[in-house]
């Protein structure tokens, strides 16, 4: 039984889960929400470094086979920092997202919506132009939006404002693919995609995250084939919030979240 462990700042990682188990729906998934720490964008490096070596201690008692750190902070912040220190593949959604991106563009023009954390990173446009020096990257702060999806609102007046508002910045910038490079955002896709010319591309990098884990999967000679795996849900919010929103995100009902608090 292959075992996939994943986690996030709060809600956004669920995001990641959806798409793990559309393209590996034998795979079991342990899932750690930090809902009651978030949001990590506003948080110091050091702070989230040490988060996510927490989660991921947490994660390796689930003898878990693999981990996907499941949020675009966490990643800038400490893949890099806890990458090869455990004895699973650690992936991030950065690289897959870059990829995504480029595979997408048409003219070259991107733009970026995520956290403070991220955009200040440059974490996308350093890893796109990398790749394609004449690439154009556009980086957006959208700290409302994780805001929003962690208090449970996907939908209504406040979102449909603070998406209007935040996309107006790429009115007349001609980018024609735009990533979401938080995961909490793809929960709000369906508003978003009505805020943005129609030719342009919404990128979620959890498509090709998940895809890079089946491939690795694979390359460990893992087979995710189990009749019945299970999905356990941990959160250090809480569980009732968690159960309601995460089901309404994955499209299945959570029958169970643990609350977990890690130490500070």
């Amino acid at each position: 039984m292959v075992t996939i462990g994943l986690f996030d700042s709060g809600f956004g990682g669920l995001t990641v889960v959806r798409e793990v188990k559309r393209q590996l729906p034998g795979a079991s998934v342990e899932f750690y929400g930090d809902n009651g720490r978030a949001p990590y964008g506003l948080l110091s490096k050091e702070t989230i470094v040490g988060y996510a070596r927490q989660i991921l201690d947490f994660l390796a008692g689930k003898k878990v086979d693999i981990v996907i750190i499941a949020c675009n902070t966490a990643t800038v912040a400490s893949w890099e920092e806890v990458k090869d220190q455990y004895p699973f593949p650690v992936l991030g959604v950065i690289k897959p997202g870059v990829r995504a991106a480029l595979a997408a563009t048409r003219n070259k023009k991107i733009g970026v919506i995520a956290t403070k954390f991220t955009i200040e990173s440059e974490a996308y446009k350093s890893g796109i132009r990398t790749i394609d020096p004449k690439a154009e990257v556009i980086g957006l702060a959208c700290p409302k939006l994780v805001l929003l999806v962690e208090s449970g609102k996907t939908s209504g007046p406040d979102v449909e404002e603070a998406v209007s508002c935040y996309l107006k910045t790429f009115k007349g910038t001609e980018i024609d693919t735009l990533v979401l490079g938080c995961t909490h955002f793809p929960v709000l896709a369906d508003t978003i995609r009505r805020y943005l010319d129609p030719d342009v591309v919404i990128v979620d990098p959890a498509v090709e995250t998940a895809a890079e884990a089946k491939k690795l999967i694979a390359k460990k000679g893992l087979v995710a084939d189990c009749s019945h795996p299970v999905c356990n849900f941990y959160t250090s919010g809480d569980p009732e919030l968690f159960a309601k929103v995460g089901s309404m995100i994955l499209g299945w009902p959570i029958d169970k979240v643990e609350k977990v608090v890690l130490d500070a």
